[in-house]
């Protein structure tokens, strides 16, 4: 687990702390603290904001632990906790994507945290600042959003896993930078706030700085991937397929992603790459689901096998498409022919994954299950069938 501490001087003058630490404990029990002091670093500019990266190690699958921060010395606030993956399951998730900082987007991440996931998945489009350091402000309320709302009901802090979305980066807009500069000037927040990947700023083994993967204990792996943002989904490939196929024996496999292969707003055609690239990866390693996002839209696909529909059980599912806090989009007035279900809804998806396949669920802001279906030898829970509601379609219709 890594805490990550963002600072802002704010009224304070130049009364930045000189140091920081995390003390933290086993399961509540007192033990050796292990205090990690970060590194100042200005992000992209903003000279009086710094961020404080503390990474936990040595950590046992399924525990719950306690942390507190110190300003030189001193408690700066209340001890946090949160938990780690269990190493056999049943795991929860909860995915979604374009998020923003709206009342909107507070309420659907309070709601997600009210599911108490073990995480959740985020597939791009976090704050939209559009990685401009004069958009610092929108990073500011979205940094208290989900420090306020990802607590679960017994008290755990949600951690976070990130995908990059066009928003958070800034080649071509107004204030950005040319597309010859290095990947942390391109997207400067994503990399400085998180560094979910990062080893002194160079990517690690394990894929690259904006695309790897996470072991969900026996019962799965989560694939964060680069949507062509700032690594073409090409350059992805040859990773992925390696890495799915040493998790052949996982039951459960997951990706999360920005732009959708099979979009529920935006034409088919405009992802034609994304298929192109991924698509054959995802049959041959078996993928389970992707969480796919940008549309502002509510999605379940078919099961889909190389841009066919197939039974149950024979393809991948598209879930998204990342309504998780933006205003929702039109859908069509008939479903395309590779989509189940599609609405103009804000959501978000919830997946319970065990050593038997998953389930996957979709809810609204007020709790309300929207959506529900089941993957592998996972009965079809009694929460589904007649009781899913009709679903609000906003439509352009024809003049």
């Amino acid at each position: 687990m890594t805490v990550n501490l963002v600072v802002e001087a704010d009224g304070m003058g130049d009364r930045l702390p000189r140091s920081a630490n995390v003390e933290w404990w086993l399961s509540g029990s007192e033990g050796e603290p292990l205090a990690i002091p970060g590194e100042a670093m200005e992000i992209g500019g903003v000279s009086d904001v710094r961020v404080y990266r503390f990474p936990l190690l040595g950590l046992e699958p399924g525990a719950g632990y306690d942390f507190e921060v110190l300003f030189d010395g001193r408690s700066a606030g209340p001890v946090r906790s949160f938990r780690t993956v269990p190493l056999q399951g049943p795991v929860r998730i909860a995915a979604g994507g374009d998020v923003g900082a709206e009342p909107l987007s507070l309420a659907l991440l309070t709601e997600a945290a009210r599911q108490s996931p073990h995480l959740l998945a985020i597939g791009g489009d976090l704050a939209y600042a559009n990685g401009l350091v004069s958009r610092w402000p929108r990073w500011r309320t979205w940094l208290e959003f989900v420090t306020e709302a990802l607590v679960t009901p017994e008290g755990h802090t949600v951690p976070m896993v990130l995908a990059i979305g066009n928003h958070e980066v800034n080649v071509g807009r107004d204030g950005g930078v040319p597309a010859s500069s290095p990947p942390e000037q391109k997207a400067p927040f994503y990399f400085a706030l998180f560094g979910q990947n990062q080893d002194g700023g160079r990517p690690p083994e394990d894929g690259g700085a904006t695309y790897f993967r996470r072991g969900l204990g026996s019962v799965g792996a989560l694939y964060v991937l680069d949507s062509g943002h700032l690594v073409s989904h090409e350059a992805q490939a040859s990773w992925l397929a390696e890495r799915m196929e040493a998790d052949a024996d996982l039951p459960n496999r997951l990706a999360v992603y920005h732009v959708p292969l099979y979009p529920a707003h935006r034409s088919y055609e405009g992802s034609a790459e994304g298929r192109a690239a991924w698509e054959e990866v995802f049959h041959h390693g078996g993928m389970t689901a992707a969480f796919e996002n940008h549309d502002h839209v509510f999605k379940r696909s078919h099961p889909i096998r190389l841009g066919e529909v197939v039974g149950e059980g024979e393809g991948v599912l598209y879930l998204g498409d990342g309504c998780m806090g933006q205003g929702a989009r039109t859908v069509d007035p008939e479903e395309r022919w590779y989509i189940e279900r599609s609405a103009s809804e804000p959501h978000f998806w919830v997946a319970e994954l065990s050593d038997e396949g998953a389930v996957f669920r979709a809810f609204d802001e007020e709790g309300q299950l929207l959506d529900l279906v089941s993957t592998g030898d996972v009965a079809t829970p009694p929460d589904a069938g007649d009781v899913l509601p009709e679903l609000t379609r906003i439509v352009e219709m024809p003049d």
